[in-house]
């Protein structure tokens, strides 16, 4: 017998069907957490179904969904084919009066696809001119084949693995007005400066073989993370004084000489932060620096050195310690160490360091940084000492 609280009409289950009698908002909600094929799928759920993908407000085409084990029967070319096939479709027949918040694209295929994907690009925003959030991945994609004008609405803009010019600049300094989130992971930087009078939160990764140079301007910024994995790649930045927390890691094998001005620079204009995260960074840097010459960290509550060059008898980290004041946690990251014990000239008094952690491997010579620390540990009886092994 049918239970009595079901009733099928058209091959649908209703009655217990609580979900399709949500508003269309939060159904919206609901498929925007879907990929854009799984959206897609859902239409044969129901009729009430049926036309909702058209107007969800968040989409997300990503290559690899087509490149599942149900598509093991499918030739490289066919499992193309039929991405290119599912991205026209989606977005061509996408209700034209519908708003689009997010829009997210994946290209793992390059070369056959760059032209493709740029028109998928412009369609999103033709959709809707208030998009306010945008993620491209595309290996190689160039911003020739992408839209110049992402409107005035854009708050978070995520590109991967593209090549970007100078008119990329000219977009984020002059159109994008209230962007917010700027993460640029991998790109191809063929301009010189990034400049934005609204950014709290800029990413930027180099790769090689990249080189040139890149000035930040950004006033409002809050947190800032480089990437450096060229040193023949220059950054500078403005001075920044609403800036929070900053890391910049260098991940080169051919670091030198040449880095120590900007490694000086970026240090001396990121003072405000209280978190700092410091990798790759050279002993050359500090030893012909008074430590008047060296910027007051006044804020600074936590410094990470992480893989950074202390062989010249603790130069850099004793500098931190005589110009952070209020410094309450220190991490030694499987940093490169001198042999033996370091000099006590000097040695700082820390009222407010309370955690002192080092990180090392088997083949790091960690004594004399212990008894380094340990001499500071006699001023500040409340810093504990911790040893990990990695």
């Amino acid at each position: 017998m049918e239970p009595c609280n079901k009733r099928i009409h058209g091959g649908n289950i209703s009655g217990d069907d609580r979900l399709s009698a949500l508003p269309d908002d939060l159904l919206h909600t609901i498929l925007s957490s879907l990929k854009a094929h799984q959206v897609v799928q859902t239409s044969v759920l129901s009729r009430r179904w049926r036309s909702l993908w058209r107007s969800v407000p968040c989409l997300d085409i990503d290559q690899v969904d087509f490149e599942s084990s149900q598509s093991e029967s499918l030739t490289p070319q066919q499992k193309l084919d039929k991405f290119k096939a599912f991205a026209y479709f989606l977005l061509s027949h996408r209700d034209a009066g519908s708003a689009l918040d997010t829009f997210q694209l994946r290209v793992d295929e390059t070369d056959p696809l760059h032209i493709h994907a740029g028109r998928w690009v412009r369609r999103a925003l033709s959709c809707c001119s208030s998009l306010r959030v945008l993620r491209v991945r595309g290996y190689g994609l160039s911003l020739l084949h992408a839209p110049l004008d992402l409107g005035p609405c854009l708050t978070r803009l995520h590109l991967s693995y593209m090549s970007l010019d100078e008119r990329f600049q000219e977009l984020i300094s002059s159109v994008c007005v209230v962007l917010e989130d700027l993460k640029l992971k991998r790109c191809d930087l063929c301009f010189d400066s990034i400049t934005s009078a609204s950014l709290e939160n800029l990413i930027v990764q180099t790769r090689k073989p990249d080189y040139g140079q890149l000035s930040i301007t950004a006033p409002r910024l809050t947190s800032l993370r480089l990437l450096i994995t060229n040193s023949s790649f220059e950054f500078s930045v403005d001075e920044m004084l609403s800036l929070v927390k900053a890391s910049i890691r260098y991940r080169s094998l051919d670091l030198d000489a040449t880095c120590e001005d900007t490694q000086r620079k970026l240090l001396s204009n990121v003072h405000s932060v209280t978190s700092l995260e410091l990798s790759g960074f050279l002993q050359m840097m500090v030893p012909d620096m008074e430590p008047a010459e060296f910027p007051i960290f006044e804020n600074l509550r936590n410094l990470l050195l992480d893989g950074c060059d202390l062989r010249d008898d603790f130069q850099l980290l004793r500098h931190f310690l005589h110009k952070s004041p209020n410094l309450e946690k220190l991490t030694v990251r499987c940093c490169r160490l001198p042999e033996g014990s370091a000099g006590k000239e000097g040695m700082a008094k820390l009222k407010k360091l309370k955690s002192t952690e080092i990180i090392y491997k088997d083949y790091h010579n960690i004594r004399g940084l212990v008894c380094f620390l340990l001499e500071i540990s006699v001023c500040v009886p409340k810093n504990s000492i911790t040893l990990t092994k990695v």
